[in-house]
C-alpha cells in the first residue's frame, strides 16, 4: 500500500512537471497518417500555373482551431509575398529591357494583397507532423485567376476615375472654365472607351454611361457655341462705394443696346480677372466699366455726388484693347447721403456713352 501511494506520488509529480505541450499527445495521435508531403518538405515547392503558399503553426497553446486557422493565415500572407517578389522581377526586367515602358508595365503590375483580388484562393491540403504537433497547410491559386482579379481592379479603378472626371466636366460651379471641363470630359471618354464592363458588377451599363457622357458633351458644345463671337460684360467697383443696383443698371443698360452681348453675373476686381473670366466662359470679347464715386459739398452746402466710369472694350484672346477708354462722369445734388439719387447718375452716364 505504501509502495502504491509513493508510485502515485512521483507520478504526480512528473505530471505537474510536463511541458505544455505533452497535453497535446494524444492530439497528435490524430495527425496525419500520410508520410511528409514534398510541399512541407521542399522550401522551393512549385506548381505549375499556380501560386502557391505554405504556412505552419506550432501547437504553443493554441486550440485545434486556433492552429489551423493561424498555419492558414501565415500561408496566405506567404503567397501573396511570393507574388510580390515576381511582380518585381518582372518589374525589374522590364526596366532593364525598356526605360520608356516602365511607368506602363509598373501600372499593370496591381498590388495583389486586396481581398477580392484572391477571392479564388484554394486551401489544397493540410498536414499535421505527429512528432512536433505542427500545423501545415498548402494554398494555391492560379495565374489566371490572379490575373482576372488583378484586371477587375483595374476596371474598378478605371471606372471610378471615369465618374470621377464626368462629375469634374460637368460641374460649372467649380470649373468655371470651359475648355478645362472639356478636357476633362475627353479624359473621361478615353477611361470610359477602356473599361471592360464584363469585369464590373452585372448592374452597371455602358450604354447608360455612353449616354451620360454624350449628353455632357453636347451640352458643352451648345454653350460654348452660344458664347462664341459673344461679348461679354464686366463691371469693376473701384472704390466699393457704388450699391450693387447701380452697377446692375449699368449692365443692363450696356446690354439692352447690344444683342450679342451677356452680362455677366460673376464679380471681378481687376482687368486680367475678368478676362480671364470671360474666357473660361467662352466669350470672344469683353466690355469692361470700371465705375468710381466721389461726394462733395457745394456753395450752397448741398452734397454733390460725381459718378466717374470708363468703358473698355478688350479682345479676350490677346489681350489686346479693341476700342476706349471712353470716359464720362454724372453728377447728383442731395442735401444727405440718401438723397443722393446714383441711380439717375448711373442712367445719365450711360446715355453720354451711347
Amino acid at each position: 500500500m505504501k509502495k502504491y501511494l509513493v508510485s502515485l506520488l512521483l507520478f504526480s509529480t512528473l505530471s505537474s512537471s510536463l511541458p505544455a505541450w505533452a497535453g497535446w499527445l494524444s492530439s497528435c495521435d490524430e495527425g496525419s497518417k500520410e508520410p511528409r508531403p514534398e510541399w512541407v518538405s521542399d522550401a522551393g515547392y512549385s506548381k505549375p500555373g499556380y501560386y502557391v503558399g505554405v504556412g505552419s503553426a506550432e501547437k504553443s497553446d493554441k486550440s485545434k482551431d486556433e492552429q489551423r486557422k493561424a498555419a492558414e493565415n501565415n500561408a496566405k500572407a506567404n503567397l501573396v509575398q511570393g507574388i510580390k517578389v515576381t511582380v518585381r522581377a518582372q518589374a525589374e526586367q522590364s526596366t532593364r529591357v525598356s526605360n520608356q515602358g516602365v511607368q506602363k508595365d509598373a501600372m499593370s503590375n496591381v498590388s495583389v494583397s486586396a481581398e477580392e483580388e484572391l477571392s479564388d484562393l484554394q486551401v489544397k491540403e493540410r498536414w499535421v507532423d505527429k512528432e512536433t504537433c505542427t500545423y501545415y497547410t498548402l494554398v494555391v491559386i492560379s495565374n489566371k485567376s490572379l490575373e482576372k482579379g488583378k484586371r477587375e481592379k483595374t476596371m474598378k479603378s478605371r471606372f471610378a476615375m471615369f465618374e470621377a472626371k464626368l462629375a469634374e466636366g460637368t460641374d460649372s460651379d467649380k470649373n468655371r472654365d470651359i475648355n478645362l471641363r472639356r478636357k476633362y470630359l475627353e479624359d473621361a471618354r478615353e477611361l470610359l472607351a477602356e473599361t471592360d464592363f464584363s469585369l464590373l458588377s452585372g448592374k452597371l451599363k455602358k450604354e447608360v454611361y455612353e449616354k451620360k457622357l454624350g449628353d455632357a458633351l453636347a451640352s458643352l458644345v451648345r454653350v460654348a457655341s452660344q458664347s462664341k463671337g459673344r461679348m461679354a460684360l464686366f463691371a469693376i467697383n473701384k472704390d466699393g462705394s457704388l450699391h450693387e443696383s447701380v452697377i446692375g443698371k449699368m449692365l443692363d443698360q450696356l446690354r439692352s443696346g447690344n444683342l450679342a452681348a451677356d452680362r455677366l453675373m460673376a464679380k471681378c476686381n481687376e482687368k486680367d480677372e475678368c478676362i480671364s473670366r470671360a474666357k473660361e466662359q467662352g466669350f470672344s470679347m469683353l466690355t469692361l466699366l470700371t465705375a468710381s464715386s466721389q461726394i462733395g459739398t457745394s456753395q450752397m452746402g448741398s452734397l454733390k455726388g460725381t459718378l466717374n466710369v470708363s468703358r473698355t472694350v478688350f479682345d479676350i484672346e490677346s489681350h489686346k484693347v479693341i476700342k476706349g477708354p471712353d470716359k464720362v462722369s454724372a453728377q447728383v445734388i442731395g442735401w444727405s447721403n440718401e438723397e443722393l439719387d446714383w441711380i439717375a447718375a448711373a442712367e445719365k452716364a450711360m446715355q453720354d456713352l451711347k
